[in-house]
């Protein structure tokens, strides 16, 4: 029998081993189980990252590095938000592209996996997240088996079997120590074991967020076929699993769960030859920001429709595709007439019901292969493809047509518009996708110009006259700044005394290469471009300083009217700047005449009294023009407060040969007579019109039978002569 010194040296020395391994092998396997599960979780969400990010290098190759802001906001989107972490996006220079940070204590972990452009590396994205939890952890591990190692090493020394009894239970309180970890993660994790014959896998256990991402309790799930669990369809991906598993690497992949709408990130982890575990996390709500982000870059949000982004990918794929087979395509480009009359007059919220519902019936008219795009406002592009013949082309657009032209009913609302279409062929009017849009523009142009509610097809005319278009625009802004703009006057006679009491102020431009030009070659074109509205006021502001300075130089004073054109008009300080023109020229309001068009002021005819009874409040007189070639309501002229009715030349000229002339000019004289309106008849040409006028006793009379439009200096002339 040894001594009681040998014995307590081999007790010694077994309560030793069992001390170490009590204080150091727990810490370190919580250590490395820990560490494990930490690599593999950045490794899986690096590998995503990854992955989302290389798709949108491939949709803005050479431009993906500037787009801070959007790959900045997809490093945020990240499962475990409660987490610390480092997200970076580094290219091949090391430079960071965008990052998440995030404070982090040391040391550190990190995880990096490649972006790839078409198969080539364009830098990588790496994931960092803090051990100091972990150690932590350990360190507290570390610190209570120590203690626990004393006690073992203490109790083994004195009663072995009571020492054995207490490891035990030590072990158990470990095990209990780590299941608390295990179930505390964020993280799903399930362990798993391959069967014989590697045909399937068993669950052996999973943690509570495995429970609630899988939709399964834990209970049911441990025994099961791995297959019952994640649908059949995990077979699939066995044959990798395994593989990897030889090999001793990660594997990843995305699945779709098939018992509920769920998308899940599954990473693979090796524990044995045998065995498996799997890190599971729910990315479906990451997936559908992704797609949201895509439906905001790619679609019309209002109308759902695919925007010009998208329209030109796919018009660029149709080219290519038509191009290799000789084949043909078209490109509408669609505008809806009066759209800016009934979303001003009906308030935005109509106007979007309205382009909804446009947008519904244009769906309608196209094929599923045909793609309809909403460009903004009101504009809508169509491309057929696979177009056989021009006919066809013709065909859709007169369809559309019809199906615009039907009343719309938005809710209280019900109103009617039209459409005007412009077509361009591939390849006969261009070969890339900018050139036809351009052209389909012009051609859409030209239908509104033909009368709106039709298709015109692009013509190479219409380029021409739209080069010829924008050097007049150009010019007629230079114009302005280069004082090339004169006015002439045309005399008003008084029928009765046959003196002049009145002039027109006329626009005219000295062209610097084509000299005297007329207002009807820039006048419209000054409108659609809205150069008018300083135009009108040159003009305004010039006539009231010639009538100034006529009347200071003794000229006999006589009433000067001038043209305001409807988009003038309906600007919202218009009233405020004919104030101005008026007290900054001095000039006596009383001989100032502004004449409108009966049309320009029966759009939004409320807001147009207004107008006119401010107007009236500073003693300006009011003519409207070109009265019968518009329309009118007369309850609506009568509460107008007009001076004078101007009889458009179209009735004066065939008013002694045409019996409806003369009947609308009687009716005309009639109805201002009622209205206690002066009345002006212009393009008076011939005596048998001025003798026919004296008999219907109109008061005033313009046009060539007596003076056609003069420079000042006749004009002046004519005043002061006897």
């Amino acid at each position: 029998m040894k001594n009681p010194r040998s014995i307590v040296r081999v007790t010694s020395i077994i309560a030793g081993v069992f001390a170490a391994f009590v204080a150091i092998i727990i810490p370190l396997g919580h250590f490395a189980v820990s560490y494990q599960f930490l690599l593999g979780s950045l490794d899986a969400q690096a590998d995503l990252s990854s992955r989302t990010i290389s798709r949108i290098v491939s949709d803005n190759p050479g431009m993906w590095k500037f787009e801070q802001v959007r790959l900045a906001e997809l490093l945020e989107l990240r499962p475990l938000q409660n987490i610390p972490e480092q997200r970076r996006i580094i290219d091949l220079s090391g430079n960071v592209i965008a990052e998440s940070v995030d404070r982090l204590l040391p040391p550190i972990a990190s995880m990096s996996h490649d972006i790839y452009d078409a198969g080539q590396m364009v830098g990588r994205v790496e994931i960092c997240r803090s051990l100091y939890p972990i150690l932590s952890q350990t360190v507290i591990l570390a610190m209570v088996s120590m203690a626990l190692g004393v006690v073992v090493f203490i109790t083994v020394r004195t009663v072995p079997l009571r020492a054995v009894r207490n490891a035990y239970s030590s072990m158990q309180e470990s095990e209990a120590r780590y299941r608390s970890l295990y179930e505390s993660m964020n993280e799903g994790v399930a362990l798993h074991r391959i069967e014989p014959g590697n045909a399937a896998f068993t669950v052996i256990d999973m943690n509570a967020a495995a429970e609630l991402i899988l939709g399964v309790k834990r209970d049911h799930a441990i025994g099961s076929d791995g297959a019952a669990i994640f649908g059949e369809k995990i077979n699939a991906h066995l044959p990798d699993i395994i593989a990897a598993a030889g090999r001793s690497e990660t594997f990843s992949f995305e699945y779709q769960l098939e018992s509920i709408t769920r998308v899940l990130n599954i990473s693979i982890f090796f524990p044995g030859r045998d065995s498996f575990a799997t890190l599971i996390e729910d990315v479906t709500d990451k997936k559908k920001s992704e797609e949201q982000i895509r439906r905001l870059a790619y679609y019309d949000v209002l109308t759902g429709l695919p925007n010009r982004q998208l329209l030109q990918d796919r018009l660029d794929q149709a080219l290519a595709r038509s191009a290799r087979e000789n084949g043909k395509l078209a490109l509408m480009f669609i505008d809806l007439d009066r759209f800016k009359f009934i979303n001003d007059t009906m308030g935005h919220a109509y106007g979007d019901l309205l382009l909804v519902q446009v947008s519904l019936r244009l769906r309608d008219c196209i094929r599923s292969t045909d793609t309809i795009a909403r460009l903004g406002g009101d504009e809508f592009v169509i491309l057929l493809s696979y177009m056989g013949e021009e006919l066809n082309a013709a065909h859709v657009a007169q369809h559309i047509l019809e199906q615009a032209a039907m009343p719309y009913d938005l809710g209280t609302r019900v109103v009617t518009t039209t459409a005007s279409i412009g077509i361009t062929i591939f390849p006969d009017d261009g070969l890339n996708g900018q050139t036809l849009l351009s052209s389909a523009d012009m051609a859409m142009y030209a239908a509104k110009e033909r009368g709106r509610n039709m298709y015109n097809f692009f013509s190479p005319e219409m380029n021409r006259k739209a080069h010829e278009r924008m050097a007049l625009e150009t010019n007629l802004m230079m114009a302005l700044e280069r004082n090339e703009f004169y006015l002439e006057y045309q005399p008003i006679i008084n029928v009765k005394t046959g003196m002049v009491v009145a002039v027109e102020a006329l626009v005219r431009w000295d062209h610097p290469e084509l000299g005297r030009t007329m207002p009807g070659a820039f006048i419209p074109v000054a409108e659609e471009s809205g150069l008018i509205v300083a135009l009108g006021d040159w003009v305004l502001r010039t006539a009231c300083g010639r009538i100034k300075a006529w009347t200071e130089a003794g000229i006999r004073p006589v009433r000067i009217s001038v043209n305001v054109s409807g988009i003038q008009f309906r600007q919202t300080n218009f009233v405020e700047q004919v104030a101005k023109v008026l007290a900054e020229t001095g000039v006596n309001p009383n001989l100032v005449e502004l004449e409108l068009t009966e049309t320009s002021l029966m759009e939004n005819a409320d807001s147009t009294v207004k107008s006119l009874f401010s107007l009236k409040e500073l003693d300006v007189g009011i003519a409207l023009d070109d009265f019968g070639t518009g329309y009118s309501s007369l309850a609506y002229l009568k509460n107008f407060p007009i001076d004078r009715v101007k009889i458009d030349r179209s009735f004066i000229k065939d008013v002694c040969e045409t019996p409806d002339d003369r009947a609308i000019v009687e009716a005309i004289i009639a109805l201002a007579r009622s209205l206690n309106l002066f009345i002006i008849a212009e393009g008076v040409e011939t005596s048998e019109q001025l003798a026919f006028l004296q008999a219907r006793d109109c008061d005033e009379i313009q046009g060539f039978y007596f003076f056609r439009p003069m420079p000042e200096e006749k004009l002046l002339e004519l005043l002061t002569s006897k």
